[in-house]
């Protein structure tokens, strides 16, 4: 078992703080996950019980006659990989989600702060090492003071008398303990959560199978993307902090080895500690928001291997073109019917349109031939409109009617 170092005081208390912090975020990622997805752990039977419940459920599906299309065939293949992966193997766990986490800020933000100026970020090991030192320098300028008696006043500029409402010695107090809050609750903060996180991956993994607990399982992925981002966020708002203040501290440090009076020391070192204390907390609370306000897509596969769409085939129509409704081509795209009843309607309606129009076509015809009515010659034949009934000129007689005439 891995042992992470003590705790220290005086000039290796934070360093060694930090230390032991990420140390057991690490312990935790790794010793907790292997211990949860150890095969005889609860959570390996209970996700098991999960696999066999999709699998059969999957099963039953096909045995009631529903043919899963591609998209749904694949998208179970891709869920029991994922699933398998999180939960069963710690080397293929290890490199894409477990190094990613905890490994993975240290590198962004070398690649980030390199190119800025920001130098000693080439590590967590750096960074920490710069902090204990401005803290160090902090202890040493609260010891030297300002220089001047607690009740002192200094002549100003304009004559008069500068006053300092602040005591040194609560500033230079309140000023430490403010940079040494900041520094360790952000770096607790975001190194045990991706330590916790990482050991509950076992956990999570099987929600992946079911889309009742799946949020549960896209909330866990959301807060690791959290605390990746958070671990840049805080090493590059606390290397711009020690940039400001460890030549600061040097410069103040100085003048009172020079015996110079530095009476504004206190308030502006108070003002640094607690407005990058501020900044760093509003740079984690809009990384909190940007990973779990954001809207993630569903995923779906191409079009084409959905397999083509029925598209029902366009009926050929043999009635009068004036009365024929406008082609569908020319008329707004509307959603293709998907649904069998939809289809047959549609066929009917053609059926009954051709049936009137040849119909009509047929009266049309009769009517011309008529005695009394000769068609002009070349005169074009009119048809009656769409759905318009055709009278008829001459009475219906049956043969019994005609037989019964004549013998009469």
């Amino acid at each position: 078992m891995t042992t992470c170092p003590a705790l220290s005081s005086g000039d290796a208390f934070l360093s060694s703080l930090l230390r032991h912090i990420d140390c057991q975020a690490q312990v935790v990622g790794s010793a907790g996950y292997q211990s949860l997805a150890d095969p005889g752990s609860f959570v390996s039977l209970a996700l098991t019980g999960l696999l066999t419940l999709f699998v059969a459920l999957f099963g039953i599906r096909l045995m009631m006659g529903e043919t899963p299309s591609v998209r749904h065939g694949l998208t179970a293949i891709i869920k029991i990989g994922v699933v398998l992966t999180l939960a069963g193997s710690w080397p293929a766990y290890k490199i894409v989600v477990y190094d990613l986490v905890i490994y993975g800020p240290e590198q962004i933000t070398t690649a980030v702060a390199s190119p800025a100026g920001l130098s000693g970020t080439s590590g967590d090991v750096a960074l920490i090492a710069r902090l204990q030192t401005a803290d160090s320098a902090i202890i040493r300028l609260t010891n030297l003071g300002t220089g001047r008696e607690p009740a002192a006043t200094l002549p100003s500029s304009g004559g008069g008398q500068q006053r300092f409402p602040i005591a040194d010695d609560p500033a230079f107090g309140w000023a430490r303990i403010i940079f040494l809050t900041g520094a360790i609750a952000a770096f607790a903060v975001v190194r045990l959560t991706a330590g916790v996180l990482l050991a509950l991956a076992p956990l999570f993994a099987g929600l992946l199978l079911f889309d009742l607990a799946r949020g549960l399982l896209i909330g866990w992925a959301r807060a690791l993307v959290f605390t990746l981002l958070a671990s840049v966020a805080t090493a590059l708002v606390l290397s711009v902090e020690l940039a400001l203040l460890e030549p600061w501290l040097a410069h103040v440090i100085r003048m009172r080895q020079a015996a110079t009076l530095a009476p504004s020391a206190p308030v502006e070192l108070l003002v640094l500690s607690l407005g990058f204390a501020i900044a760093l907390a509003g740079a984690l609370a809009i990384l909190l928001r940007l990973s779990f306000m954001t809207h993630l897509p569903e995923f779906r596969l191409p079009m084409a291997w959905r397999g083509p769409a029925f598209t029902p085939a366009v009926l050929p129509s043999f009635h009068n073109p004036a009365s024929t409704p406008a082609p569908l081509t020319d008329r707004p795209s509307a959603p293709t019917p998907t649904s069998r009843a939809l289809v047959v309607a549609d066929a009917l309606r053609a059926s009954q349109r051709r049936e009137q129009a040849q119909t009509a076509l047929m009266g049309s015809t009769a009517s011309s031939a008529l005695p009394g009515r000769p068609a002009p010659p070349g005169a074009p034949l009119t048809l009656p409109g769409e759905g318009q009934a055709v009278r008829r000129t001459k009475p219906r007689q049956s043969l019994a009617a005609a037989l019964r005439d004549r013998r009469s």
